[in-house]
């Protein structure tokens, strides 16, 4: 015979329900001036952070604390950027990533 997908039970499609109503809160979270905010001041206290650790590897002259804070910040904003890739990835999906517009061209970039 004849394969057949299999049926969904009720309690399956409750939760499909309630996943896509949590992907919905988490889209409405992610799309806020107030996330993007934050996400850009991450991102350019990375970019200092880069600059000082680039500084403290050509000239050696920050010393031994500022190289422990650099290796713990570097850590935290792996963290931060992961967790924010992770969110946008559960709110809008993995094809917001495909370069089929513009906005997919640029977020194939970030």
């Amino acid at each position: 015979g004849r394969l057949r997908a299999p049926r969904l039970s009720r309690t399956s499609s409750a939760v499909s329900e309630a996943s896509r109503a949590s992907s919905k809160k988490m889209l409405a979270v992610v799309s806020t001036w107030q996330f993007e905010s934050v996400c850009s001041i991450f991102i350019v206290l990375n970019c200092i952070t880069m600059g000082v650790q680039s500084h403290q590897e050509a000239k050696g002259t920050l010393g031994p604390e500022v190289d422990t804070l650099l290796f713990i910040s570097e850590h935290v904003f792996t963290a931060f950027f992961l967790a924010e890739l992770v969110l946008r990835l559960y709110a809008c999906g993995w094809r917001i990533y495909i370069p089929t517009s513009y906005q997919g061209r640029s977020n194939l970039l970030d």
